[in-house]
């Protein structure tokens, strides 16, 4: 089969394994949402399921952050308009300078251009799809054989990785990783503008894909292979300039994200929080040893999906999504990827990917001393370096590729013998403690009992009765899947062990070998991938509640909201266009979070709206709520005398409180006309005297006013909100969110597009600008001597 043939037919197949994993939002009516994981809130309670489960409770970001960003994205975009401003949280804030909300991200133009909800189930399948044959075409530029090669693009797609940050920017970023290796491969091989420009347009989608911290490994990856690439290159002057121009330019191409996101983490604290949390670089912390092994076994202490209970609180470990990112197989970690190692005098680049895999290993997994180098590092020591579990993934996955080609080393080398014997013993291991489960039933259960009886004191408003009967579920969860789980891994090791003998003893050919352990692979993948992210009836995806419709009714746009507890989570209001107080973000305007100070307990440091809120902080916070227009507090417990008017829904109440409007003039005057849009509001007024104009909007840098088309001064109002004074008059003052850095960062990825394009045209001689010049027919006046 010739290599377009077989690019052809590995694209077909790819499609169809992805289109199948994503089939019930692909084409059975569903969305690829967890928004039903409102539903666990009395807020969003429907009385007809009173005990629904949702089908992931991890899954909250992408409810309360991706998701609304990107209806937000799509609603600015098609009006021809950037979406710099997000007036709906935090009393307004920077959305384009956030970097999470992704606006250039080349995925999100398809629910720019389709339809939502129906865009995310075809964005995340095209992210995956690409990720997959990107894989492909570097294990082909690597050398693999066809086994290898088909192994590596079908099995990375699907890696704990990618599909447990599916709906994360963190997976919009990480699949852009096996292309940035290949254009880094296609520098050291032939290094000139053509591949510099393509290693340009790779590294400039992975630092648009909105997660900087992921950005940074991937392109850390990236250095450390193209350092392997050039130790012994010949041309290691040329190949190194090359590069670093590449991911200059790529650099470049994303300062329209990367500048802004720089400007507003310089009027945010969590860059502060970040550096005072993190450990001194000397000090030794607690490994994370039993989180490394969900890269064997990703469901080893089950999850917060449906049907699955959560035991990782209980065994000290983190959630799923970040312990099990390094998965790739359980043939793979224990079989294919040991393999490879046999075969490094064959393929030298087995030496680079283990120190890959085994430095992302021990550096997720918290491992002196690469934690500790992790933690002297600049831009590193702040990351979350947790997930580094993309390297591990990506490396055993090029391993597994390495591996499957060279299958025939077990039949010559008599290890492996006893490697498959310590496979039987593990597997038997594995089905004894899954069938001892059943005698600690009284421990399991009582455990459950004493955890969810604490929950239930701790949180206001909670009903025992429904506290306790999540304990008897967790309980009859871990008595059903613990078994399930450990005896399905159990198979699988007894499985490879036979297989191993049967190829040992000639019983079963080296053909069917590799389709049996590549289906292996695949099978068990996809089978931990299923329901992972949760495809929900349309319907769910945006429950329209009786309070939902009061406080659209009540307040609208004309004030904000705020929740307490597990009611109305940050940005839950956005996706109703209701604006609330604060912001859910991992950036977040210092000023803000200053004036809302009052709302929080002191003694949690991080400054962050994420922190618990109570009616008591409400009180405290009285004054400050009301400057910032909050007309509305939900929450799980009936308000306090005296706060405001109290009204009910189902088990949720309402303080609706006196606020000012979001746009007042303070002096004798009136206001005629309010026109608000993201970023642009239009004020029309006549002051009777010399007057001020508060805008209930967050103070920004990037604020610029205009009263009768002149510019004026902006000033903060309590250091915190916009004004400007106005003179006796009838005016029309015009406030726009218009921040340099944007500018700068536009002219600079300007400049970058325009090098990437004459890059991959070879800059000669100007054949781009020769195409123009000709469509406009001025060829003889340039002077310029073109070739045909």
């Amino acid at each position: 089969m010739s290599p377009r043939r077989e690019l052809f037919a590995f694209s077909a197949v790819l499609s169809v394994l992805v289109g199948g994993f994503f089939a019930e939002s692909l084409l059975g009516g569903k969305v690829l949402s967890p928004a039903d994981v409102l539903f666990v809130s009395e807020s969003f309670a429907d009385v007809k399921r009173p005990a629904y489960e949702p089908g992931n409770r991890l899954l909250m970001d992408p409810v309360l952050q991706f998701q609304p960003w990107l209806e937000f994205n799509r609603s600015m975009i098609r009006s021809g308009r950037l979406p710099l401003w997000n007036p709906y949280s935090g009393c307004g804030a920077p959305h384009l300078a956030n970097g999470q909300s992704a606006v250039f991200d080349p995925f999100q133009w398809i629910a720019y251009f389709g339809r939502l909800p129906d865009a995310l189930g075809w964005m995340a399948a095209a992210r995956l799809w690409f990720s997959g044959l990107g894989m492909f075409l570097l294990a082909r530029s690597w050398g693999y054989g066809r086994w290898g090669r088909w192994f590596t693009g079908l099995s990375f797609p699907f890696c704990g990785f990618l599909i447990g940050w599916l709906l994360y920017p963190v997976t919009n970023v990480a699949v852009w990783m096996p292309w940035v290796f290949l254009a880094t491969e296609l520098v050291w091989n032939r290094p000139g503008p053509r591949t510099i420009g393509w290693l340009a347009l790779t590294v400039g989608g992975t630092m648009l894909g909105g997660h900087v911290q992921t950005g940074a490994h991937v392109l850390l990856g990236a250095a450390a292979y193209s350092a392997w690439r050039g130790w012994s290159s010949p041309t290691i002057g040329r190949g190194a300039m090359a590069w670093t121009l590449g991911i200059a330019m790529g650099v470049g191409l994303a300062a329209i994200e990367v500048i802004p996101l720089g400007a507003y983490l310089a009027r945010s604290p969590v860059w502060g929080d970040r550096d005072r949390e993190r450990a001194p670089a000397w000090e030794l912390v607690r490994p994370r040893v039993l989180d490394s092994l969900c890269t064997a076994i990703p469901s080893l202490y089950g999850s917060q999906r449906r049907g699955e209970p959560n035991l990782a609180k209980a065994f000290g470990v983190h959630n799923q999504n970040e312990s099990a990112g390094g998965f790739a197989g359980l043939a793979t970690l224990a079989w294919l990827a040991p393999l490879a190692w046999w075969a490094r005098r064959d393929h030298p680049r087995v030496w680079f990917l283990a120190a890959f895999t085994t430095f992302g290993m021990l550096g997720a997994f918290r491992f002196p001393p690469v934690d500790n180098v992790l933690r002297l590092l600049p831009v590193l020591n702040v990351t979350d370096n947790r997930r580094l579990t993309l390297w591990v993934a990506f490396g055993l996955v090029a391993l597994g590729g390495i591996g499957l080609d060279h299958l025939s080393i077990v039949r010559r080398r008599p290890g492996w013998g006893l490697w498959g014997r310590a496979w039987i013993v593990a597997g038997l291991g594995l089905l004894a403690v899954a069938g001892g489960v059943d005698r600690f039933a009284p421990q399991i259960r009582e455990k459950a009992l004493t955890h969810y009886a604490q929950a239930a004191r701790e949180t206001p408003g909670a009903d025992p009765v429904a506290y306790r009967a999540r304990a008897e579920l967790q309980a009859s969860e871990t008595l059903d899947f613990v078994p399930r789980s450990l005896g399905l891994a159990a198979a699988q090791a007894l499985t490879m062990a036979w297989l191993l003998g049967a190829l040992r003893k000639g019983r079963v050919g080296l053909r069917a070998g590799r389709v049996a352990l590549l289906g292996l692979t695949i099978f068990d993948l996809i089978g931990y991938g299923i329901g992972l992210n949760p495809s929900i009836e349309r319907a769910d995806d945006r429950p329209e509640t009786p309070l939902v419709a009061a406080l659209r009714r009540e307040i609208g746009t004309s004030g904000r909201i705020i929740g307490l507890g597990a009611e109305l989570p940050p940005n839950v209001l956005m996706r109703y266009g209701l604006a609330d107080a604060r912001n859910y973000d991992s950036v977040e305007l210092g000023r803000n979070l200053d004036w809302l100070a009052l709302l929080y307990d002191p003694k949690v440091g991080a400054k962050t709206s994420r922190r618990e809120i109570t009616w008591d902080r409400v009180e405290a916070a009285r004054d400050r709520l009301r400057e910032a227009g909050v007309r509305a507090v939900v929450g799980p417990t009936e308000p306090p005398p005296g706060l405001g008017r109290a009204q009910r829904f189902g088990r949720v109440w309402v303080a609706w409180l006196e606020a000012p409007p979001l746009v007042e003039l303070v002096g004798r005057g009136v206001i005629h006309a309010v026109s608000e849009s993201p970023g642009s509001i239009i004020i029309k007024l006549n002051a009777n005297a010399a007057s001020r104009l508060i805008i209930r909007q967050t103070f920004d840098p990037g604020w610029r006013v205009e009263i009768d088309d002149r510019p004026a001064l902006a000033g903060s109002h309590m250091d915190t909100f916009l004004f400007v004074n106005i003179t006796e008059g009838t005016h029309e003052i015009r406030w726009t969110y218009d921040p340099h850095e944007v500018r700068m960062a536009a002219i600079a990825s300007i400049i970058a597009a325009l090098g990437v394009v004459f890059a991959l045209t070879d800059f000669g001689p100007f054949r781009f600008t020769r195409i123009v010049i000709t469509r406009l027919g001025r060829t003889q006046a340039t002077g310029l001597e073109l070739d045909s």
